[in-house]
């Protein structure tokens, strides 16, 4: 065994292959940075340049990339409030307010050696799991799956602050947004109202862009500042590395958790960074400053969602079954390569799969050294007015929601859930429980049925799904009494209910009713989740409603932006979240009517007229700069724009077509 490592080890310190490695992390860390593309969009463009190429070298590109993306994604994250990918979630709820309170630096720095630690780490435990993976893998059915599905949602209530009801209400709100498209028992369109877009459901990515993206622009727009007050730079790096050295055993533990999540197919990345996050959340003796800006909010999530690739390579190399998005698309360049995965690579291709592990380790660590590097130059992006980077942000996101399906369906649903997303935050409802209800719905409702039809009541007799459960009803309860204990401890302002706080509610417990209404002809099989979940809604806005009136105040609600921060804010239109959201809608119809590419143009240049001091020249300069990066990130990476109704009836060149 030990001659194999050192052959892979020769293989891939050789120039060609570590030429090819450093191309593919450098790929990687602009994928990474680009909002809402991820690893999976990098790897697809590698596909049809390595056809043909030697294995070691070919996997060696493909490694790079597939490495690097969740650690170049905190940038984003951390620097703007908006998820690099979907792997970087958890990291915008301490990220973003580190940026805030000037602390970007340390954040950036924390996050990437914590990503390094979990990659590395996630490369040593699949080292150690090509022959011992095999039982534990099998030992997951249906029914555990379910209840490790379960098991998230119990975390939603670590997630929510303050309230259980509206961490229940936010999870079941994504649960309910998970059940359009088809019904994975009886494969009946569900909630699709004849709309061809919503047949394959909503994308996770303009979930994802939504909730977290729309809400933090929306918010900084009205302050009408920088993000940060002032960009530490400095001594900042250095003091997010100490943070990570001071909580060694926490990250270790949550690349535990990594390569555990990564090691089930079907989870990796969408959820394994909140289950980090709510890891450290529980085990935190004062968890009072998580989602304010505690630096262990993330390096608990930067570490797992490295570690979940390792983890994620132990299914794909071993059976052949990809676990997660991003080894789905390695799995078919594996294939173009001539490399088949599964026991017959075990047992004949060693050396490979050592190149493959030495491959992770380094590329992990390669890019956290860039990342490192670069951390402090890009912090500086902070204490730039928010004004400047505004229509830029707005660009890459509603650009990147359009790549998701490449139909107009993407920009719509991005306003309208990033609008509920708003007023989610605006009343104190959980926008990462959202997250989680909508990434978990799918799953739970097709392992429900897996399980009855396989299993029945005999689930019950199965060791590991009884712990599950066990650990699903523990959790529940621990988190429920965290936060009764905290209520008990604190000064419960008196403010008097406004007409919005029960409204929105209302409207939530109206669209449970909605969903009720237009499913309950369905199938059985393709009713219940939906049923059960509106039902459920219904119920807890009832309870939560009386919990408030009969307190005639709601402690949860929060408003869009820190009063203390922005002391002279005053309710004028320019400064209200309804002129904000204009913006995007504006956006929206101009695409329709002449296309992206031109209306981006012009978004840009008003925007930053009407909005910045900036003279004319150099307004026209930066929206030249704008249109010149699109146009090369949709030249390199093969991207679309949206046609409108011009471009329908004008044949136009490239870019304007």
């Amino acid at each position: 065994m030990l001659d194999v490592f050192i052959e892979a080890f020769g293989n891939i310190a050789s120039l060609q292959n570590m030429m090819f490695l450093c191309a593919g992390v450098t790929l990687g860390l602009i994928v990474g940075v680009l909002p809402g593309f991820g690893g999976a969009v990098g790897l697809a463009l590698l596909l049809p340049f390595i056809y043909g190429m030697d294995p070691a070298a070919g996997l060696s590109l493909l490694i790079g990339v597939m490495s690097v993306v969740c650690t170049s994604d905190t940038f984003p994250a951390v620097l703007i409030g908006v998820p690099g990918s979907v792997s970087s979630q958890a990291t915008v709820m301490d990220g973003f307010p580190l940026a805030k309170k000037g602390q970007a630096a340390r954040a950036l720095s924390a996050a990437f050696a914590a990503s390094m630690i979990g990659g590395v780490f996630g490369a040593f435990v699949l080292s150690c799991a090509i022959v011992i993976a095999r039982p534990l893998v099998l030992a997951f059915g249906t029914g555990e799956m379910l209840m490790l599905g379960l098991l998230g949602l119990t975390m939603v209530g670590v997630l929510t602050g303050n309230s259980v009801l509206k961490g229940l209400l936010s999870a079941l709100v994504g649960v309910m947004l998970g059940m359009v498209g088809i019904a994975p028992a009886t494969n009946e369109y569900r909630l699709e109202f004849e709309i061809l877009y919503f047949s394959n459901g909503i994308p996770l990515l303009i979930i994802a862009l939504a909730i977290f993206a729309v809400p933090e622009i929306v918010d900084l727009l009205r302050k009408d500042s920088a993000i940060s007050k002032r960009a530490l730079l400095g001594h900042g790096w250095i003091q997010g590395l100490k943070d990570a050295i001071r909580h060694r055993w926490l990250i270790l533990r949550c690349s535990g958790i990594g390569c555990l999540i990564g090691i089930l197919p079907g989870l990796g990345g969408s959820v394994v960074d909140w289950i980090a996050y709510a890891h450290a959340m529980h085990s935190a003796k004062d968890s009072s400053q998580f989602g304010k800006g505690d630096i262990r909010g993330v390096v608990a999530p930067e570490s797992s969602n490295n570690a979940k690739e390792g983890g994620a390579l132990i299914p794909t190399l071993i059976f052949g079954i990809p676990g997660s998005s991003g080894t789905a698309i390695l799995l078919g360049g594996m294939i173009l390569l001539g490399v088949e995965p599964g026991i017959t690579m075990v047992t004949q291709d060693l050396p490979l799969i050592y190149t493959i592990i030495w491959s992770l380790a380094v590329a992990n660590v390669i890019g956290a050294l860039a990342c490192i590097f670069l951390a402090g130059p890009i912090a500086r992006l902070t204490a730039i007015n928010f004004n400047y980077l505004a229509p830029f942000m707005i660009m890459l996101i509603m650009f990147a929601a359009y790549q998701s399906s490449r139909a107009w369906g993407d920009m719509v649903m991005l306003t309208i859930i990033g609008i509920l997303a708003i007023y989610m935050r605006r009343f104190g409802f959980s926008r990462p429980a959202m997250m989680v209800g909508f990434v978990l719905a799918n799953g739970i409702e097709s392992n429900l049925y897996l399980t009855i039809n396989y299993y029945g009541w005999e689930v019950f007799t199965r060791p590991l799904f009884l712990g599950l459960t066990a650990c699903a009803i523990f959790t529940g309860w621990i988190g429920y009494r965290m936060i009764r204990k905290q209520k008990d401890t604190q000064d419960i302002p008196s403010a008097p209910l406004t007409n919005g706080q029960i409204i929105f509610p209302l409207l939530l417990a109206g669209a449970g009713l909605f969903v009720i209404v237009f499913t309950w002809d369905m199938l059985p099989l393709a009713r219940v989740m939906p049923v059960m979940a509106a039902g459920v809604t219904i119920v807890a806005v009832a309870a939560l409603l009386w919990q408030m009136i009969s307190r005639r105040t709601d402690p949860d609600n929060r408003t869009l932006y820190d009063e203390e921060a922005m002391p002279a804010f005053t309710d004028s239109f320019k400064s209200s979240a309804f002129s904000q959201i204009l913006w995007f809608v504006g956006l929206m119809v101009s695409t329709w009517l002449i296309g992206f590419y031109i209306s981006i143009g012009l978004f840009i240049f008003i925007f930053l007229k009407t909005r910045s001091p900036a003279p004319l020249w150099k307004v026209t300069f930066l929206t030249a700069c704008g249109l010149a990066v699109l146009a090369f990130i949709s030249h390199m990476l093969v991207l679309e724009f949206p046609r409108g109704l011009l471009q329908e009836a004008i044949e136009l060149p490239w870019p304007l077509a």
